[in-house]
């Protein structure tokens, strides 16, 4: 349960804990002042009251915190809150133009500045004890995503594996609408875009079993990417980042500029993004050096953004101030050398890994190149990272596409099985028939009805309590054996 907690009484927190909730996660949205500015005056002592009787009533509690320009430069105060009110967690998401941020546009952070929250909430989670987790919007296949993804608040692992609308995860909306994702709010065609229907009309089990619906995940190939996403090597994955964001900022589901993995990438390509790259790791080095075991921290300006991120040194017209910062080490009137990076994609199907190694294999947290490595060589470079083997290699988790039918049993159990983020194989184009289909692909989707869902799974056809819908009384006239 998600709530701003402002009404809550000891009562009815207690009713929470009788009803069976498990987690309530209440948000919290910075300090006093930060809060009630975004919130309302006077909601931030009832919030923080409301913590005290969830916890006294015996429920884990969360904080959600919205990132916006109003709390970016107070995340380390707000994580120092949830210190002192003794949570169980601390989860972010990102604000995004949807809502009421719909007329505070100027509220919501520009995608560059991603680059420097994530560090910053990394190094939050390290000092401890609060633990430190991401929403959905945020992350995706960066150094910090693991870490902060790493378990859900139940204590499973999980990671990455593209938006679940419609896969895993479905929404009730309060007239009957169905959304595979409730944040997924106006496309294309307004408020009904990604409407799959409404209960009022169809069952629950008949709007999620219809193969014709949530086609924007069930029925994705990377082809239907666009932009940055449409090159990625993650691209099968990802799909396009969180759709939530992507439909907020573009209105499609194909295209997400707040991806950390793609900021970082033209970050590299960047001259100044390079020059950063070997000073730290020159000071890396020298802290080796000198026996000191530390990672130097990573210089960010007090409010989140790069002062230098637009700043054209050789313009002639430059503040001086912002020169002498930023343009150090630029070459306005070298008529010598070339960047053999300067124009290069990591993403780029058609790479060396020479290239690859000489351009993008920084401190990032890029993976391994895997698109670019034949497995056929075992004496090649990255094979151990890349090649899931006989020779007892561990399956590479990072090119693993959960929902690609035929992936092999034991990289399924690694990566996929049991990860509360995962994704499931897509029954569409399955061959029952095919003797080498693997078995957990098998079972989904050969031995159940579409998309992995038994109606009769959790039927009981002796129990002498409730009543069986009609539409399942078919389940205890069958054998077995035949459903």
């Amino acid at each position: 349960m998600v709530t701003n907690g402002v009404h809550c009484t000891p009562e009815l927190a207690r009713d929470m804990k009788a009803c069976g909730l498990s987690n309530v996660a209440v948000s919290i949205d910075g300090p006093p002042e930060v809060h009630e500015r975004i919130r309302g005056r006077g909601t931030f002592a009832k919030t923080c009251a409301a913590v005290a009787m969830i916890q006294e009533a015996g429920l884990p509690v969360t904080i959600m915190t919205t990132i916006n320009t109003l709390n970016l430069p107070h995340l380390e105060a707000t994580y120092d809150l949830c210190v002192s009110l003794g949570v169980d967690r601390w989860r972010l998401q990102l604000g995004k133009p949807m809502g009421n941020l719909e007329d505070h546009e100027d509220w919501v952070i520009e995608p560059r500045e991603i680059l420097y929250v994530l560090p910053r909430l990394h190094r939050l989670a390290e000092r401890g004890p609060v633990p430190v987790g991401i929403g959905d919007s945020l992350g995706f296949h960066s150094v910090y995503d693991t870490p902060l993804r790493a378990t859900s608040w139940k204590g499973t692992p999980q990671h990455w594996g593209g938006c679940q609308a419609g896969l895993q995860g479905i929404g009730l909306e309060s007239d009957g609408g169905v959304k595979g994702c409730l944040s997924m709010q106006d496309g294309c065609r307004g408020p009904e875009t990604f409407r799959e229907g409404s209960v009022r009309e169809r069952s629950l089990f008949e709007i999620w079993t219809d193969p014709a619906l949530f086609a924007y995940n069930r029925r994705f190939t990377p082809a239907d990417l666009t932009g940055g996403c449409a090159s990625c090597a993650h691209g099968r994955t990802c799909r396009g980042g969180a759709h939530c964001v992507s439909i907020a900022v573009n209105g499609t589901t194909t295209e997400n500029p707040y991806c950390y993995y793609l900021l970082a990438e033209r970050a590299r390509r960047s001259p100044l993004g390079r020059v950063r790259n070997h000073v730290a790791a020159a000071a890396a080095l020298l802290f080796a050096g000198a026996g000191v075991s530390c990672v130097p921290p990573v210089v960010e300006p007090t409010y989140g953004v790069d002062p230098c991120t637009d700043v054209e040194c050789c313009s002639g017209d430059l503040d001086p101030e912002l020169e002498a910062q930023c343009c150090e080490d630029a070459c306005c009137n070298c008529d010598y050398g070339h960047d053999p990076c300067y124009d290069l994609s990591c993403s780029d199907p058609d790479l060396t890994v020479e290239q690859w190694d000489e351009c993008c294999n920084m401190d990032y947290g890029t993976a391994p190149p895997c698109h670019l490595i034949d497995c056929q060589d075992p004496q090649g470079p990255y094979y151990e990272d890349c090649c899931a083997s006989d020779y007892g290699n561990e399956p590479n988790c990072e090119t693993a596409d959960c929902t690609d039918p035929m992936l092999p049993d034991d990289s399924w159990q690694a990566c996929c099985a049991g990860l509360d983020y995962g994704v499931e194989p897509s029954c569409d184009n399955v061959d029952c028939e095919n003797p080498y289909l693997p078995a957990h692909t098998s079972d989904l989707c050969c031995s159940s009805p579409e998309y992995g869902v038994d109606p009769c799974e959790n039927v009981c056809c002796e129990c002498d309590y409730g009543e069986i819908p009609p539409e399942l009384a078919y389940c205890c006239e069958t054998p077995p054996e035949k459903k």
